[in-house]
């Protein structure tokens, strides 16, 4: 894709209104694909997440967050972010599929200690048992036992110390951490951990 093209859609972007600035940025992801340059088209793809979360608009973020890591299964960052908006949108049914991933990506790529700490915060905001049991089994596998023994009490108690009473909805949790985790450099679990997909700087190759 050339600079100026690349231009157009930054300008396009940044011209849109609400609902319509992730638009530029999704196709910018898509063209990037066409050559195989693998680190750009997620680039643009994770910023297209950014602006949708930016503006509630969850559903549709979920939706490019689950094509991404469709066509790239090793795009960490992302799986973090997804299995945070699964629990938003309380798809309960997809998000443990989504947290083993998670895990056996960060074991692939030497991130056990970020993903166990992005995990354990999930079992603390998301206060549903079924839940908490799938988190308590992968900071195991993360060699987290304290945390996952935790986890296991608040399951067995049927409530943690900190959650609502009544319990409360995560939904504003969840989506304020999706977003932190999809987040460039954020020093977080979501952070990509495929070396190979760095964007290169100016001079480089995306071998």
């Amino acid at each position: 894709m050339s600079e100026a093209r690349l231009a157009d859609l930054e300008e396009e972007a940044g011209a849109g209104g609400v609902g319509f600035r992730w638009g530029p940025r999704h196709g910018a992801g898509d063209l990037w694909e066409a050559p195989g340059d693998r680190a750009r088209a997620l680039d643009s793809s994770r910023r297209a997440i950014d602006v949708l979360l930016e503006e509630g608009m969850s559903e549709p973020a979920r939706g490019l967050a689950t094509k991404i890591v469709r066509i790239h299964p090793g795009a960490v960052r992302t799986l973090c972010t997804l299995t945070w908006l699964d629990l938003a949108s309380h798809h309960m049914a997809s998000v443990v599929v989504h947290l083993n991933e998670y895990v056996e990506r960060a074991q692939g790529g030497g991130r056990e200690e970020l993903a166990g700490e992005q995990i354990f915060l999930m079992a603390r905001v998301a206060a549903d048992p079924e839940f908490r049991g799938a988190a308590a089994d992968a900071l195991d596998e993360l060699d987290r036992p304290e945390d996952a023994a935790e986890v296991r009490d608040w399951v067995t108690e049927g409530r943690a110390p900190h959650d609502g009473d009544p319990a409360e909805d995560w939904t504003d949790l969840c989506l304020s951490h999706a977003l932190g985790s999809n987040m460039r450099n954020s020093g977080n679990a979501g952070e990509e951990i495929d070396q190979n997909t760095r964007v290169p700087e100016a001079g480089e190759t995306n071998a």
